[in-house]
């Protein structure tokens, strides 16, 4: 692929626009929003270290869901100018809408074409070598996004000890496909167990050709530096989100 291409092979392994993606990305859009608020028109630092492409191909019955049936407003806003061209804009290019143009953002991907898609200096690559060694810096970051797909075998509670110490001085964001009921409920458990101050969000997938037989958690652990009482106010947008992403689940 030509450097600065803006499109993803022509082969995913997934469908751009299904239940996880609503989740997390309906997520990140509200707490980008969020953070752009409160952080006294600085530039965002924004970590994505599972990045993907810009943008990507939409199935036409996705589209049309989103547009229809997905009554996040702002969310799809956002993703109507993406939809009008049958494409679904990805969580770099989501996060730079979100924040109005205010966002420094530093990316990592396993995939050098993914890296490559992103035109020459509109981001910075990060030095790692593997998406979750993000957590073990201590570089500052407004929002870190983990989107360990490739990694869905990953240590979860490892990972929610690691994202809990980081949130010290960063908001983390992380989404986690699983494949059994009880795997939501073991999350939940490890986040109690660690007493992390989180929210999680829980899609359970019915299972269909375009969103897969994957269920869906996403976490956020706001920084130890907002404001409690307007995390709690993003607490609640995000818990419409998940409520809307089911609601499309229990559809037929």
């Amino acid at each position: 692929m030509a450097k600065g291409s803006r499109q993803e092979p022509n082969r995913v392994r997934y469908n751009p626009g299904n239940l996880g993606d609503l989740l997390k990305h309906g997520w990140l859009v509200e707490i980008v929003r969020f953070l752009r608020r409160h952080n006294e028109g600085a530039p965002l630092r924004y970590a994505d270290t599972f990045c993907g492409f810009p943008e990507y191909n939409i199935a036409a019955a996705l589209a049309e869901r989103i547009r229809e049936r997905f009554h996040v407003p702002t969310f799809r806003r956002l993703q109507e100018p993406f939809l009008a061209r049958g494409r679904y804009a990805g969580s770099v290019t989501l996060a730079g809408l979100a924040a109005e143009g205010h966002l420094r953002p530093f990316l990592f991907d396993t995939n050098p074409e993914a890296l490559a898609s992103f035109p020459a200096g509109t981001a910075e690559t990060l030095q790692i070598r593997s998406g979750c060694d993000i957590l073990d810096t201590s570089d500052p970051y407004d929002l870190i996004f983990l989107d360990p797909y490739d990694d869905i075998r990953v240590d979860c509670e490892t990972l929610l000890g690691k994202g809990a110490a980081r949130s010290r001085g960063a908001s983390l964001l992380i989404f986690l496909p699983f494949q059994g009921g009880i795997q939501g409920e073991l999350l939940g458990a490890a986040a109690e167990r660690h007493g992390i101050n989180c929210l999680t969000g829980i899609v359970q997938n019915p299972g269909t050709s375009l969103d897969g037989r994957h269920h869906f958690a996403a976490v956020f652990m706001p920084s130890l530096s907002l404001n409690p009482g307007a995390v709690l106010g993003l607490f609640g947008e995000l818990n419409i989100v998940t409520a809307r992403v089911n609601a499309l689940a229990d559809l037929p």
